[in-house]
């Protein structure tokens, strides 16, 4: 049987397209409708997934998560999302040891432009990326890809390779699970980490999860038309754009999600861009990106 999964991101890309080209030009009077339309779309496309791929083989259990202190909701989601794995130094004195980890997370990340000790998922791509996590006694080596697609959520989910921390109006929580409910709608287990130490957690919907925490399939584009940007675009200079931004591992601060995984499960990073080729004089050849 074919991957599910892939089925669906595949019929998605495709719909993705024929939506865009239908509606062109996509400019600030119906870039918020394709919007909305496209988030609808996906919803249907995870839950179709999960319809021919069964149940869940991965079981989430009841992790026993800690608290945040101060500010540090982000990285303390992180720290919960290593728990939920198994993760054997947190587990033992799970209190104490979170929060040396959120401190650590806090201490050799930017705080620039982030009220108290707060951190974005960039700042967890920085902090994993850059090693800092084996100056703790971890066993396990992770990783986070900062995402914008439910599907891949609920895959990742689903097969219990990853986590989603995510964030809302400057709080971040934790995804950890994915369950059916009484009803056999499914639903994702979030952790809030302002909740006391234990067992806690929220049921949620995917559409909630989808149009609240996660960027839509298009990414900043709406955000970007208008007057001062683009002032309008053709289906293939919109999906040139996404595709510019498919390739950026780090999208800065304003992307709310990201999937933890362990290194060894983490989808490869891209490869960095093409040296500039010298020219004949031996001067690089000079090369210009669109502006947005």
């Amino acid at each position: 049987m074919s991957d599910p999964f892939e089925l669906q991101r595949s019929l998605f890309r495709e719909h993705l397209r024929t939506v865009l080209e239908a509606a062109q030009p996509i400019t600030a009077d119906n870039v918020l409708e394709l919007e909305q339309s496209l988030m609808e779309a996906e919803v249907e496309a995870g839950k179709r997934a999960l319809q021919h791929a069964g149940p869940p083989p991965f079981l989430p259990g009841s992790p026993e998560f800690v608290q945040q202190h101060s500010s540090t909701c982000m990285s303390t989601s992180l720290a919960n999302a290593l728990i939920s794995m198994g993760e054997p130094w947190l587990l033992e004195n799970a209190a104490k040891r979170v929060r040396e980890l959120t401190d650590h997370v806090v201490l050799n990340t930017s705080s620039f432009g982030k009220p108290g000790d707060y951190r974005s998922v960039d700042d967890l791509f920085k902090y994993l990326e850059a090693g800092k996590l084996k100056e703790f006694p971890i066993e396990g080596d992770f990783r986070v890809r900062l995402t914008s697609s439910l599907i891949d959520v609920i895959e990742a989910l689903w097969t219990g390779k990853g986590r989603l921390v995510v964030q809302r109006r400057a709080h971040a929580r934790l995804v950890f699970g994915l369950a059916f409910d009484d009803e056999a709608q499914p639903v994702f287990l979030m952790r809030d980490p302002m909740s006391a130490d234990g067992q806690g957690f929220d049921l949620v919907s995917i559409e909630t999860v989808r149009f609240e925490f996660l960027w839509s399939p298009l990414k900043k584009i709406p955000r970007l038309m208008g007057p001062h940007a683009f002032p309008q675009l053709t289906a293939e200079e919109l999906l040139g754009h996404l595709e510019r931004y498919e390739q950026m591992e780090n999208l800065g601060v304003d992307c709310p999600s990201a999937l933890v995984f362990r290194a060894a499960d983490a989808p490869p990073l891209h490869p960095p861009p093409v040296e500039e080729e010298a020219d004949a004089s031996g001067a690089a050849t000079e090369t210009t990106e669109p502006t947005e």
